[in-house]
């Protein structure tokens, strides 16, 4: 049930989520008419937030993209101030070709922020694609419209879509593309771009109608927010080296943790020697695999990096007996594994013929842990002293053990 909760509380399943609810009120005409009229005023306020908190944050891709749906909505919002008069199939050619080029162009230069001569050039590709979207729209031809319905393949997609081969395929490519660069990144700013086309390409292909257009959009909006929040959340309270919540975190959950709850306190033992012996990059991997083992215990523990190579793993409304159940076995599953260090001299590819291994060695690696419960009049900081001294204890007691005050 907890995998089930996790996936669902995941970046992908609100932008899908989003996306679909969309979909749904668009298929089955929730929304009335005259309402769109207040969704296209909070599409421009969306639009205004997410642009400015991309400037905030020197985030120079979501700058650039949220300009192409900015762009297309003003086109349609306000048709006869930008031309004398806005052609039907001229945008519904023209906006998806341009949304797909641009998106997979921009997407494809480096993220570098956006007040750096890097900025500045990803800015200039984004105004001119969006300058020959805009002469795209002004000056559409019949002979234009003819050449982008040409059929490409031997069978036409039109089936498919309400689109032509042509740009039906690059919006697939730019789709795709952008998918498969997203996965290599973990900032969520980095993976909502292929949402933002995503809920562009579902309207300028599939429906070609106005009002849900601008309804889309919104929604791309949205996920753009989402994405630069998230972040700014995980900057302010997940660990950097470790990737867990950090103590800001751990204070943050003090503030509405209820009156049965047990702290548990963690430390590496010997760490210094990991980093006099095999230096500093060797007792980060320490910290990340300790870390990464943490977070598996059981009982509905949650681990938090505390500073140094202390974690902290705080159990709310659970029986003591399970506690401490689980922290002797992530104990010992930790001790079991050690810490396998590789030398840094060893070939890149394995030899032809296999020798016994010389360039891996497996250091021992134990945890000392000591745990404290609520107790009335304390305070949750006050308990993690109580932790704090059951963990030296322990320490005193030869290390890799438990005890619990």
């Amino acid at each position: 049930m907890q995998h089930i909760k996790d996936a669902l509380s995941t970046f992908h399943a609100l932008c899908l989520g989003m996306i679909l609810f969309a979909l749904v009120t668009v298929v089955f005409k929730l929304i009335p008419t005259y309402a769109y009229y207040f969704i296209v005023q909070s599409t421009f306020i969306s639009f205004v937030i997410a642009i400015f908190l991309s400037i905030y944050f020197n985030k120079s891709k979501l700058f650039v993209l949220l300009l192409f749906p900015l762009f297309f909505t003003l086109c349609l919002a306000f048709p006869n101030t930008l031309f004398t008069k806005l052609s039907v199939p001229a945008f519904w050619h023209i906006a998806p070709l341009i949304t797909a080029l641009g998106y997979l162009l921009v997407y494809a230069l480096q993220e570098r922020g956006l007040f750096s001569s890097f900025g500045i050039f990803r800015t200039s590709i984004g105004l001119v694609i969006l300058g020959i979207g805009y002469a795209g729209l002004k000056y559409f031809s019949p002979a234009l419209q003819k050449a982008l319905d040409t059929p490409i393949l031997h069978v036409t997609l039109q089936g498919l879509s309400k689109a032509s081969d042509f740009i039906l395929i690059i919006s697939i490519i730019a789709l795709g593309f952008i998918f498969l660069i997203s996965m290599l990144f973990e900032a969520q700013s980095q993976k909502a771009p292929f949402w933002m086309l995503l809920a562009q390409i579902i309207p300028l292909l599939f429906l070609q109608e106005s009002n849900h257009f601008i309804l889309f959009s919104f929604v791309a909006s949205i996920i753009a927010i989402s994405a630069l929040v998230h972040d700014a959340y995980r900057m302010a309270y997940a660990d950097t080296l470790t990737g867990i919540p950090s103590r800001r975190a751990l204070e943050e959950r003090f503030l509405h943790l209820g009156s049965h709850y047990m702290i548990a306190m963690v430390d590496i033992d010997f760490f210094k020697k990991f980093n006099d012996k095999f230096g500093h990059d060797i007792g980060d991997d320490v910290l990340k695999l300790v870390a990464k083992e943490l977070t598996y215990v059981k009982n509905g523990g949650k681990a938090y990096r505390y500073g140094g190579e202390e974690f902290t793993i705080l159990f709310s409304g659970k029986k003591k007996e399970d506690c401490i159940m689980a922290l002797e076995e992530v104990r010992e599953h930790i001790f079991r594994r050690g810490f396998i260090i590789r030398d840094k001299n060893r070939p890149e590819k394995a030899p032809k013929e296999m020798q016994k291994s010389t360039d891996v060695k497996k250091e021992r690696l134990s945890v000392s842990i000591g745990v404290a419960m609520s107790a009335k009049g304390k305070t949750p900081q006050e308990i993690i002293k109580l932790a704090d001294d059951a963990l030296y204890k322990a320490k005193e007691s030869g290390r890799n053990c438990l005890i619990c005050l």
